[in-house]
């Protein structure tokens, strides 16, 4: 219940926007107002299920995943560990997989869409092995983020103008549903390695 009722706490922006729109600007109700409403429900269902799939199965996993990776004091698998976590989390993104699509549709299959997933997929996993490292050795985090940014800007600069639309567009749907939870969990300090008082998010 706890986990429904935190999805439907998620969806009511986007129902006030849409209701403010519709009732104020346009002033009408929709025809199929129902059947939104049944859809909705059935989103906060499907999420509320979800995550609470998450926390049952995946997160103990991966948590337990961690700690035996951090007993053995491999830094390669650490990093290894993190990389295929945040690859395969987004690969499966629902939310990347639309864009994707959308995106090969409206190029004329000039931009192949798995090859989209896949670019996106490997800078996530990179970026989460990147944290892992961050984490265990206790750099500070602005550092990072301030390089990150810096890319990001000059790369935008020379970039032709048509993708960056596009680009930002996937990394910003790479911080969706199905991606947050295991990439936060992958990237908490494993058990046995504590580089100092930093929190990590």
């Amino acid at each position: 219940m706890h986990s429904l009722l935190h999805a439907l706490k998620n969806l009511l922006p986007i129902v006030v926007v849409v209701g403010f729109f519709q009732l104020v600007i346009l002033q009408q109700v929709p025809d199929d107002l129902g059947s939104m409403a049944i859809g909705l429900l059935i989103v906060a269902v499907g999420v509320a299920l979800f995550l609470q799939g998450l926390e049952l199965s995946i997160f103990p996993v991966g948590k337990s995943l961690s700690n035996q990776f951090a007993r053995k004091g491999s830094l390669a698998i650490l990093l290894s560990f993190g990389f295929a976590m945040g690859f395969s989390a987004v690969i499966a993104e629902p939310a990347l997989i639309a864009v994707a699509e959308q995106a090969q549709t409206i190029s004329e299959g000039r931009i192949d869409g798995l090859t989209l997933r896949i670019l996106v997929a490997v800078s996530v996993g990179f970026v989460v092995a990147l944290g892992v490292f961050r984490t265990i050795f206790g750099y500070p985090l602005h550092w990072f983020m301030i390089t990150g940014y810096v890319i990001v800007v000059i790369v935008t600069w020379f970039a032709p103008e048509e993708i960056v639309g596009l680009a930002y567009d996937s990394g910003g749907v790479t911080t969706n549903v199905v991606t947050v939870p295991p990439d936060r969990r992958s990237r908490h300090r494993p058990g046995g390695l504590d580089p100092g008082p930093e929190p990590v998010d």
